[in-house]
């Protein structure tokens, strides 16, 4: 019987873990500030960074000093330049997941936490945007006028940052910044199938949190 117990004990801790596991859901947005790491001779010159939105929702339970997140956002990346006298963006949009494993310091009014995770991205949209002058355009990178060549849709990396959440009355506001870092070569061109595109993203977040 005491074996029973001994062995019977650690199954029930890890068994009832997520049911102790305190539930926040919450939303939140910002700013990205997005760019691409390439040695593709066309692209390594005119890869500035470009300002886009990030936001969604998120789940987070909180196991006192680890919690695990998921979220669901929206992302819009890419990259600007300037080519053949042209001002270019690569606008492209996501809807991602991460899921962070979170380091938490709980205190009595405030909560900082260190985190890593992975992150996978969906594509949902990709154009082309050339201005020169009062005049602009942009063209779907699907299209023969936008000859962009072929890519992967789905992107998987890896995301590693900090926040900071403020317990005000009922609800935890929060702050986050984060680096996104894209494992996945983008580019699918089968003529040129060494060089290489992955996404390199900086997000910038605020959201509001509801403990459940």
């Amino acid at each position: 019987m005491k074996t029973f117990v001994r062995l019977a004990l650690p199954v029930a801790l890890l068994a009832a873990a997520p049911l102790q596991a305190q539930t926040t859901i919450g939303v939140k947005g910002g700013l990205n500030v997005a760019s691409v790491s390439t040695d593709v001779p066309s692209l390594e010159d005119i890869t500035d960074s470009k300002t886009g939105f990030v936001g969604g929702a998120y789940a987070s339970f909180d196991l006192g000093m680890f919690a695990i997140q998921p979220e669901l956002l929206y992302s819009q990346k890419g990259f600007k330049g300037t080519d053949t006298g042209f001002d270019a963006q690569f606008k492209t949009n996501y809807f991602e997941i991460p899921v962070l494993v979170k380091l938490q310091f709980p205190l009595e009014t405030i909560r900082p936490a260190i985190y890593v995770g992975p992150v996978v991205s969906f594509e949902t949209s990709c154009k082309l945007g050339l201005a020169q002058g009062d005049v602009s355009a942009d063209f779907d990178c699907d299209s023969p006028e936008a000859d962009v060549g072929d890519r992967k849709t789905t992107d998987f990396g890896g995301v590693f940052g900090a926040n900071l959440d403020l317990f005000v009355g009922p609800v935890i506001l929060t702050v986050d910044g984060r680096y996104q870092l894209g494992l996945t070569n983008l580019n699918d061109d089968p003529d040129a199938p060494d060089e290489s595109v992955k996404n390199r993203v900086w997000q910038f977040m605020a959201g509001v949190g509801f403990p459940i």
